[in-house]
């Protein structure tokens, strides 16, 4: 096993591979943690990184030890001025040891009695005597992006030399920062699946699957878990190892949300990891189970490809003639492909866990992306022409007026009633003119989830205490506060289930109703007949209410009404868009 410690690498996979562009503050504090455990696993006194910029060698980080007398004023503005000269130098390619090992690509352990004159020139520049040094390149496949180099063990290290150890520890240094450091470098770069897969499997030490042939696959097991469940959490039973635990393929097995998703879901424990590729485990997926009730097309049913292309052929340019496709049904929302495209869309997006899907017209061409885990990442992209119809059909299944286009409106689709598989799924549905079309947000609602245990929800235990003796209280008002997606809903219904039971009236005022719970009074808000929070919460005050939950506070008269409910002997619960809990008292 490595020398790094597991909070290292916990810490330093999260950071590679929790956001799709890491910022250069995440570089920074990589770089600086990457660093600190490599002085004080090797006791280095200096170590510097490299990298290539515009054909030549750039200082990008320089350490000096204490051990240089940096208690000494005088030293320490000299090692000080010296940090700051290397980093405004830069070095050719190819010329002394570091060039070297970036133009080969090879790592080099040296000390003095066998280096040379390299080491002499070393000396001379770092301002210190070098008695021994390794260096290793900063490599992303074939491509070297510069290097990483330590300069002598500390006086009092039992070995002065370093080893072949040190080498090895310092290559995997060298093995999971590069590829952080180029994608901060280049926003285009990405791994693949297998590469990332095996990236992770170093990390956390688990058993890598690239082949099927190495597994042996109980299909039994695969079929008894919802296949919508492993699209969402990228998890698959493959092996039973009791009656209530299973051996698994995970692309992250540090996803630790959606392990307690699957455990939740599926009631089995995961007892065994192994990474495998996103692809791999979506091929075996589709092998071994039969995906046709659950979101995967069925027969006469088009994929996304195909629905893609037909698309294309129908909405794009002919390319021999350079006319317009087919000009009488580019505003039909009616015409089968729209028809399976607006459906494909909302099952796919259900199916990869997406919490939003985002369609948005652009100047040339029409943009699909969905949200994931709070991300949104671009899906399809449509021609433009598919625009006008593909949102008169949205608004056709939400009831809205596909005539009005000059102003936003906000609708519903009940989503079984446009298609044959078991999805019982919600969509909230937004409208808003923009510069090249009108813009369709869709929030995703499953109705077959329901409300977490409040336990499952991540509080510590001290705060998990404070919060219950919270919601216990018999009036007064608790706000949920946070940016969108940030779990204040889970939260407030999570803390309904605690607080339900057969002595408690329970009403809630909701836009739209997006957990149902047995037992409590549940009213769906319907902003065009006048059905407001603030007529609700009038309403609510009437029917004898111990506890009431608004879904929002959005408007004064809301806020005035809850806050007199709340002091008249009622426990009320609502939610704030605010960035944090003190930016509240400004709204």
């Amino acid at each position: 096993m490595s020398r790094l410690d597991s909070s290292l690498r916990r810490a330093l996979l999260l950071k590679v591979l929790a956001k799709p562009q890491p910022s250069p503050e995440d570089l920074e504090s990589v770089i600086e943690l990457a660093s600190n455990k490599v002085i004080e696993a090797l006791e280095v006194q200096s170590m510097t990184l490299y990298l290539v910029q515009d054909s030549s060698i750039c200082f990008r980080w320089v350490y000096y030890s204490k051990t240089f007398g940096m208690d000494d004023e005088a030293k320490r503005k000299e090692f000080e001025r010296r940090r700051q000269t290397l980093l405004g130098m830069r070095l050719p390619i190819g010329s002394g040891i570091v060039g070297k090992t970036i133009l080969t690509g090879v790592p080099q352990i040296f000390d003095a009695e066998h280096a040379g004159t390299g080491m002499l020139t070393l000396s001379k520049d770092s301002g210190f005597e070098v008695r021994s040094m390794l260096t290793v390149p900063l490599k992303v496949g074939a491509k070297v992006i510069g290097a990483i180099q330590v300069l002598n063990r500390e006086p009092y290290a039992l070995l002065q030399n370093f080893r072949d150890s040190d080498l090895a520890l310092l290559s995997e240094v060298a093995e999971f920062s590069a590829p952080l450091i180029q994608r901060m470098l280049d926003a285009d770069y990405r791994c693949s699946d297998a590469d990332t897969a095996g990236f992770i499997a170093s990390f956390t030490g688990s058993p890598l699957v690239l082949d099927e042939s190495v597994l042996d696959i109980d299909s039994k097991v695969v079929e008894i878990v919802d296949p919508a469940l492993v699209r969402r959490t990228q998890i698959l039973p493959f092996r039973r190892i009791s009656a209530n635990a299973v051996a698994v393929l995970m692309a992250n097995p540090m996803d630790y949300t959606n392990r307690d998703s699957f455990e939740l879901a599926s009631d089995l424990r995961i007892e065994e990891i192994s990474v495998a590729p996103a692809s791999l485990i979506d091929k075996l997926l589709k092998k071994y189970t039969s995906l046709v009730e659950q979101g995967t097309p069925a027969s006469g049913d088009a994929s996304m490809d195909e629905l893609t292309n037909i698309i294309g052929e129908e909405y794009g340019l002919d390319k021999a003639s350079g006319k317009d496709g087919k000009e009488d049904i580019l505003a039909d929302e009616d015409s089968a492909p729209i028809i399976q495209l607006a459906n494909r869309i909302i099952e796919d997006a259900y199916l990869c866990g997406a919490s939003d899907i985002h369609i948005e017209p652009q100047e040339y061409d029409l943009l699909v992306r969905y949200r994931v885990d709070g991300v949104l990442q671009e899906k399809l992209r449509l021609p433009a022409k598919v625009a006008g119809a593909l949102v008169a059909r949205i608004k056709v299944m939400s009831d809205l007026d596909i005539a009005e286009k000059r102003m936003p409106q906000d609708g519903r689709i009940v989503f079984k009633k446009f298609t044959r598989k078991k999805m019982d799924i919600d969509l909230r549905i937004a409208t808003g003119p923009m510069n090249f079309g009108e813009k369709v947000c869709m929030r995703i609602l499953d109705k077959s989830k329901s409300a977490l245990p409040i336990t499952a929800l991540g509080f510590s235990e001290e705060n998990l205490v404070k919060y219950r003796e919270c919601i216990f209280q018999p009036y007064g008002m608790i706000l949920h506060c946070g940016p969108t997606g940030s779990g204040k809903s889970m939260t407030l219904f999570s803390a309904l289930r605690e607080v339900a039971s057969p002595d408690v009236n329970i009403h809630t005022a909701e836009d739209p109703i997006e957990y149902t719970i047995p037992g409590i009074n549940q009213m769906q808000m319907h902003k065009q007949i006048g059905l407001t929070f603030a007529t609700a919460l009038r309403c609510y005050l009437r029917m004898d209410p111990d506890i009431i939950l608004v879904g929002e506070i959005r408007d004064e008269e809301t806020a005035q009404i809850a806050v007199e409910a709340a002091l008249t002997g009622h426990l009320l619960l609502s939610t704030l868009h605010t960035n944090d809990a003190p930016s509240t008292i400004a709204v």
